[in-house]
């Protein structure tokens, strides 16, 4: 692309960042004959949602992260059940240091530099907190060993599974996208309680099936998921419920569950955060969607995207977008956006661009792209651990729900392993987050993955960070639209809801 190939050309929108959300809005904004600009400053797909090889996640947390959005990232190498101290803290960067490091070194994810001297000098040189440097040998060699399948790791920065009956997939079939997708079904829900997994029935035949179960147990599981899912035995149900009524004091009070059914409902099929986050009416609408995705595709609720899937599903609409006309720009450094006037009357945004000066009507975007956001006092914290052994399965996906008996909180978690592409043969990757500040959160989110492993396997890679909330003053003025990071929800239907409203008020 020349200079100033882009110089003076006008859109209807520019859409900066190619996270899901984005990714949506451009693709029906384009098929709708809007002419579109989609722009991303990073050399990759997916924004807050994007996947790596093990070898560009670590670039990710040295160059590409926002540090107003990610201030800390830790990372674990080896054994941290006794939760020693990370052997790499990444905060604030030297940006002088940052700036000379980019430019003298390749983008580790291509094929033929991948150097674990070169990563560990990095990560030294950008970490606030350092390992002991007599630890150097022990520490490259295990990246060493890690490295030799580097293209094999999905690394996800925002996992999420999709409905089999959800927004997503129904909207995926009806933009004519499948075919550039590849799903494996979700074959497994855990509940991590007392330090035991428990498989959770989701289908009847699972239900009837169970080793776990009494019979008096799958009695009422039955009749709860009969009763709820049923139309007219729902509404009766919910008829003079109080609207303030919780869901699980509803569980309690019309099935009668015990702690470990209540659990299993509350928290592995509602996807309850807290026992008291959900009300009856929102409980009952979780679990009716949960069970009429059984069926769908087969035995499971959940459908997980092949290679990583927000990235992957993201880059999907991207490819819409283009073949209707869209523009795309990777690497693009963003230098203004701001409003334009012609003649005195509004006439939009100018956006200067490092290729030239552009103007639209209209401007989507991450907030990370203002200058002037800042950080919210919501954060989200994720964990992600590298294991030398599949727990689960070797060929296998699960959602898992961890209540921790310390706090009485509860950890979201997805298990991936070879079956989606995730992970080399005979490894796995667990994640684990939390609504909450790191700081609160890290102690939770370790025990979390080391319930999740049990004894069988080895932890080889962990590493801890915290996502916040951005906000603009510019928010709120007339033809631009911010939209927000990935939600602690495991779910994608949150973020296809989103992208329809921002749709609704653009269309």
């Amino acid at each position: 692309m020349s200079e100033n190939s882009l110089d003076n050309e006008e859109f209807d929108a520019i859409v900066f960042g190619t996270g899901l959300v984005e990714s949506i809005v451009a693709s029906h904004l384009a098929a709708a004959d809007k002419k579109v600009l989609h722009v991303d400053r990073n050399p990759f797909y997916g924004g807050s949602s994007a996947c790596f090889s093990l070898s560009a996640f670590i670039e990710w947390t040295i160059e590409h992260r926002d540090q107003r959005q990610t201030p800390l990232v830790e990372i674990y190498m080896g054994d941290m059940s006794a939760q020693p101290p990370p052997t790499f803290t990444l905060g604030h960067a030297n940006e002088q240091l940052l700036a000379s490091a980019s430019t003298s070194a390749k983008h580790p994810g291509t094929a033929g530099t991948i150097n674990a001297d070169n990563i560990f000098d990095r990560l030294l040189s950008n970490c606030s907190q350092a390992p002991q440097l007599d630890m150097r040998s022990s520490l490259v060699s295990q990246l060493v060993a890690l490295l030799k399948d580097d293209r094999s790791y999905s690394i996800e920065l925002a996992p999420k599974v999709a409905h089999c009956r959800g927004e997503l997939v129904d909207l995926i079939i009806d933009k004519g996208i499948a075919e550039y997708l590849q799903f494996k079904g979700v074959e497994h829900n855990y509940l991590i309680r007392n330090g035991v997994a428990e498989r959770v029935p989701g289908s009847k035949e699972d239900v009837f099936a169970s080793d776990s179960l009494s019979l008096i147990e799958k009695r009422k599981l039955m009749k709860l998921m009969t009763s709820i899912t049923d139309d007219e035995s729902h509404a009766l149900l919910l008829d003079g419920c109080p609207e303030e009524m919780t869901f699980a004091r509803f569980l309690e009070s019309k099935f009668r569950l015990n702690a470990k059914l209540l659990d299993s409902v509350l928290y592995a099929v509602a996807r309850a955060e807290s026992k008291d986050e959900l009300t009856a009416r929102s409980g009952c609408e979780r679990v009716r969607k949960y069970a009429k995705s059984i069926g769908r595709f087969g035995r499971m609720a959940y459908l997980c995207a092949m290679y990583g899937g927000g990235s992957e599903i993201a880059q999907s609409f991207c490819r819409l977008c283009a073949v209707a006309g869209g523009t795309y720009i990777l690497s693009e450094e963003v230098r203004s956006i701001e409003k334009s006037w012609r003649d005195g009357a509004d006439n939009g945004y100018c956006v200067q661009l490092a290729h030239g000066k552009v103007f639209a009507k209209h401007i989507i975007l991450d907030p990370c792209y203002s200058p002037d956001s800042e950080p919210t006092t919501t954060a989200i914290s994720r964990a992600m651990c590298i294991l030398d052994y599949p727990v689960f399965g070797d060929d296998t996906t699960a959602i898992l729900s961890y209540v921790d008996e310390t706090e009485g909180a509860v950890v979201a978690m997805l298990y991936t392993t070879r079956a989606t592409l995730a992970a080399p043969s005979g490894q796995s990757i667990v994640y684990a987050w939390k609504t909450g500040h790191l700081a609160d959160t890290r102690s939770l989110l370790l025990r979390a993955l080391t319930a999740a492993r049990g004894t069988l396997a080895r932890p080889l890679f962990t590493a801890l960070f915290e996502v916040r909330d951005l906000r603009s003053s510019a928010s709120g003025l007339s033809g631009l639209y911010h939209t927000a990071p990935p939600d602690a929800t495991v779910d994608f239907d949150d973020t296809v809801d989103q992208a329809r409203q921002l749709l609704s008020a653009l269309l």
